[in-house]
């Protein structure tokens, strides 16, 4: 469009001197008139392509800034969509920080609570296996007590056999019967079981009997 109006204004400034042929001045002003319509009606099309364009460069600016708008819009939604998605998961790992160290407390309270048991049971343990050897020396002691009361009660008996006055000691011989013990010491049989508490006649050899004098 704009080289039709060039050259229609080429042709308009150019057509007076280059026309080989003489025309009369009427001839010239109605072609000069055509020439001027011919550019009138180049620069209404000029104008016409000038408002087209203006137009849909506005269209286009239109679109352009719905676009900016939009892709605005979705880049903000997206990015709330992310902080959000951001702070879900900051709070997930807080509440897993939070349940990892209250594990972590439960289970360090309850190995202190079984290391303060096993530690009280030790030293149970340590009482009372010294209790017991306290009363294995105790029961040591009374029976080697024991062990001298014997031996001090056989001597008491050996002593009160050796220096009474009643009675003395006989051993039976083989042969012997009490019958034939008491005659022999001049005594009654039953003076002899009586005084050695015997319930039979039955004697043995060895047996240390107790003779009235």
């Amino acid at each position: 469009m704009f080289r039709i109006l060039f050259f229609s204004i080429a042709v308009l400034l150019t057509f007076p001197s280059c026309s080989p042929l003489k025309s009369s001045p009427n001839d010239e002003k109605h072609q000069l008139e055509l020439t001027l319509h011919e550019v009138q009606t180049n620069l209404d099309d000029l104008r016409h392509d000038i408002n087209c364009f203006q137009t849909e460069l506005q269209i286009l600016d239109g679109r352009i800034k719905y676009y900016e708008n939009t892709l605005t819009s979705l880049k903000q939604h997206d990015l709330e969509k992310q902080q959000a998605k951001i702070e879900q998961l900051s709070q997930q790992v807080q509440a897993a920080e939070k349940k990892w160290a209250s594990f972590d407390k439960g289970q360090q309270e309850e190995l202190q609570g079984l290391s303060s048991h096993a530690n009280e049971t030790i030293a149970a343990l340590a009482q009372f296996k010294d209790r017991i050897g306290e009363l294995e020396q105790e029961i040591f002691s009374q029976n080697r007590r024991f062990d001298e009361l014997a031996k001090l009660k056989g001597h008491i008996e050996n002593l009160a056999k050796g220096f009474s006055g009643d009675f003395k000691l006989y051993k039976v011989k083989p042969g012997d019967s009490l019958e034939k013990i008491a005659r022999a010491h001049k005594t009654a049989v039953d003076r002899i079981k009586e005084l050695n508490h015997l319930e039979q006649d039955l004697i043995v050899v060895g047996q240390e009997l107790k003779i009235p004098q």
